[in-house]
């Protein structure tokens, strides 16, 4: 009768331990959708990649961390409340996250926008990103908020003042903050920034060469200013040998608009700073 008793009390544990275990792997996050309605998920990083599990669904990415959803019109198959459309995966840099979409034919109950918080994803190693955009922002905005270590590096045309602010390192990316100040009382706006590795001296134009680069990740992205510009890129590492050098060049909207452009030798970059580990952690 005892081992009857220990028998069935151990029965019950496994019984009550399975059903956590089930509960927990089927907590799906739950989004209810309407034909009419489009659903917006926002999550915290760029999203790297989205599968819809059928055909029911239809999506896309207006930004890079929002996925808008919506259910497919289908005049031969009718939907009912509470049918599952569609397994949802969505997939950021360094989280993941899983929806059921279930359909509801009230506008008013359907699931307009869902911000999802990264406590509520699960944290996965993704082999393709060396780091996160978070993390390029948080290192970006400490040298914003920080003092210039650079001060001579600095061009002036058309009473625009371009200057390298500071560089920093920081494993596989250089981070570079460069200012711009205006004064002229005529506003500013930008048409372009171009980043370019070219040569020093331009003997001939056919044997000029040039190699145009683009930033990972900037912080600012406003394209007008009347006093002051500031920005901070972040680009993949680089190297260029001693006769060539880089360049940043703003050019203006207008026809006539003015151009400045600031040159940076590798002496500079090679002395890049680094973070303080209190940055980092």
């Amino acid at each position: 009768m005892k081992k009857l008793l220990i028998f069935n009390l151990l029965l019950v544990s496994i019984s009550c331990l399975y059903a956590q275990k089930f509960n927990k792997s089927g907590d799906m996050k739950i989004i209810k959708v309407n034909q009419e309605i489009s659903s917006h998920i926002t999550i915290g990083e760029p999203i790297e990649y989205v599968d819809i599990s059928t055909d029911r669904i239809v999506g896309d990415l207006p930004v890079k961390n929002i996925l808008r959803i919506k259910p497919v019109k289908n005049d031969t198959v009718k939907y009912k409340d509470g049918d599952t459309l569609a397994l949802v995966t969505i997939v950021g840099e360094r989280y993941k996250i899983q929806f059921n979409c279930v359909y509801t034919s009230s506008r008013s109950a359907a699931t307009s926008n869902v911000d999802v918080k990264t406590d509520e994803m699960a944290s996965y190693v993704n082999v393709n990103v060396d780091m996160p955009a978070a993390q390029m922002r948080k290192l970006a905005w400490h040298i914003w908020n920080s003092g210039n270590k650079y001060f001579d590096v600095t061009r002036e045309d058309y009473k625009l003042r371009i200057t390298l602010n500071n560089i920093y390192t920081f494993r596989g990316f250089f981070f570079i903050d460069v200012s711009i100040k205006n004064k002229t009382n005529i506003e500013y706006d930008v048409e372009q920034i171009r980043f370019k590795i070219e040569d020093k001296r331009q003997t001939k134009a056919t044997n000029f060469q040039q190699i145009e680069i683009e930033p990972v990740l900037s912080i600012n992205e406003g394209n007008k200013f009347v006093r002051e510009y500031r920005n901070i890129y972040v680009f993949e590492k680089f190297t260029f040998p001693d006769e060539k050098v880089f360049t940043v060049e703003v050019a203006e909207q207008q026809i006539s608009g003015r151009t400045v452009t600031l040159r940076i030798d590798y002496a500079d970059i090679l002395n890049a700073d680094a973070f303080h580990r209190s940055v980092l952690f």
